[in-house]
């Protein structure tokens, strides 16, 4: 409570006790003492929180290590399910860590905004979360919005984490400063989508069959790249397209995210593809799909990209769900038969949230993606934990640093997930460089901050999406 001489509001024994000064600002010592729709700012007053942002997971007491995340948890349509399955996962990890003291004895809370998809409202969110709450690290999803974050974070020396962003542009972020010295501060636990184009293109040319020896693109002749056009899409489609080359006949139409696909449906409808790849999100696609067939073409034979791996895809279809039965489409691996990390992150996801995290993209990887964030911070606060060092962006990307060998360097490995996290935290926090397997596989960091991934085949059956195979993808 702030106690300022003459004020009699200060005077009255109630917690929470605030005032307005001459300015028309609240002061505060926390945001309990402010309106609902407000927070209580560094600097001791109430100010208006970004639209989209307010939810917030976590202890709020016990000095807690405060996080943010901007996630495109709606979209044009309403809720964006798979989103909305991948932060129930980083939720996961965090109470697991915070079950195990957190780090140095501090819990994380987690401050959470909604960008709806809006790469503008997530950079004012992201300039809210970094400059009013000092949040060390933010979580993010979707290419064009980390992209639009990092202008914020990155000046700022902050993290930047995301676990669905996959365009081949995040890579040539300049992301190191003079704090973080050769690492840089942008990570992502999804892989690049170079190498998903190159898988893609594989099939539908014909140049792999699957493992059981089937081809189900053999007669494939003629292809149509439909696309968003934004950094996810157009990488998409610019990899497909290039290792397509000139043996597939080959058409393309890209559209605004939750715009007018009218010229889309124009270009499937009018060249009649063998295959038409969509490079897109489940709404989108959704509304592409079910034009396409109204308007009488109701046997196409379509191919996805992981955006549209989520149960948004058939609810929006809705009584037309049966024009994308029997579709392919390919995903970082979330089903991972036999993998004892991937199972018991998907046993411990279903008996909280009662969901199959298989049914949806980059579930895994963003509880991977909590993990590997609290063992930055474990690297960034030191061995001493009754003197702990400042847990900054640049400290905790250092400690990102940790987790992936190199050549010839012997380290333990650890499975990330609650079993072994107290072990992976207490080496970590002494500067040992260690060795993490991920339940989206093994996270093997590469200088630019990403990782390499298997890939699932998945096929839609009876309205679900079923695994085929892994796949690896190839180098070049």
């Amino acid at each position: 409570m702030k106690t300022l001489g003459f004020m009699t509001c200060c005077a009255v024994l109630l917690a929470g006790c605030s005032f307005t000064t001459a300015s028309g600002l609240t002061e505060c010592e926390s945001s309990a003492d402010c309106d609902s729709n407000q927070v209580c700012s560094s600097g001791g007053f109430c100010l208006p929180q970004p639209e989209g942002c307010g939810e917030r997971v976590g202890p709020t007491t016990g000095n807690p290590i405060v996080l943010g995340a901007a996630l495109s948890l709606t979209n044009s349509d309403g809720r964006d399910e798979s989103e909305y399955q991948s932060l129930n996962a980083i939720k996961l990890a965090l109470d697991e860590i915070n079950q195990r003291e957190g780090v140095g004895g501090r819990p994380f809370n987690l401050l959470i905004c909604d960008t709806r998809s809006d790469p503008n409202r997530a950079k004012v969110q992201a300039d809210w979360l970094v400059k009013e709450r000092g949040v060390p690290a933010i979580f993010t999803s979707g290419s064009g919005q980390t992209i639009a974050i990092s202008s914020i974070t990155i000046p700022n020396n902050v993290l930047l984490m995301s676990h669905t962003a996959t365009s081949p542009d995040i890579a040539n972020l300049s992301d190191k400063t003079a704090a973080s010295g050769d690492v840089g501060l942008v990570w992502r636990t999804a892989p690049s989508d170079l190498l998903q184009g190159r898988i893609v293109a594989d099939l539908v040319r014909n140049a792999r069959p699957l493992q059981n020896g089937d081809r189900p693109f053999a007669t494939t002749s003629t292809v149509s790249l439909v696309y968003v056009d934004d950094a996810y899409g157009q990488g998409l489609f610019n990899t497909i397209l290039t290792r397509l080359g000139t043996e597939r006949q080959t058409s393309s139409a890209s559209y605004p995210r939750n715009g007018d696909v009218t010229a889309a449906v124009n270009r499937i409808v009018d060249t009649k593809p063998d295959v038409a790849v969509m490079a897109g999100f489940s709404e989108d696609n959704a509304k592409l799909i079910a034009q396409v067939g109204t308007r009488g073409r109701t046997t196409q034979t379509y191919f996805f990209t992981d955006a549209s791996k989520e149960a948004g895809l058939f609810t929006a279809l809705g009584a037309q769900r049966s024009l994308v039965e029997g579709a392919y489409g390919t995903a970082p691996a979330q089903v991972r038969p036999g993998d004892t990390v991937y199972l018991t992150f998907r046993e411990r996801f279903r008996a909280t949230y009662d969901n199959d995290p298989g049914q949806f993209s980059f579930t895994a990887h963003a509880y991977d993606s909590m993990y590997l964030v609290a063992l930055g911070a474990a690297f960034a606060a030191g061995p001493d934990v009754n003197s702990p060092q400042p847990i900054t962006g640049d400290r905790i990307a250092q400690g990102l640093s940790k987790v992936t060998p190199g050549a010839n360097v012997q380290a333990n490995r650890f499975a990330l997930g609650f079993s072994q996290f107290t072990d992976a935290r207490n080496e970590i926090r002494t500067g040992k460089v260690i060795n993490v397997q991920g339940a989206s596989g093994a996270l093997d960091f590469d200088a630019t901050g990403e990782a390499s991934s298997e890939y699932e085949l998945f096929r839609i059956e009876g309205g679900a999406f079923k695994t085929i195979e892994l796949i690896s993808p190839p180098s070049t």
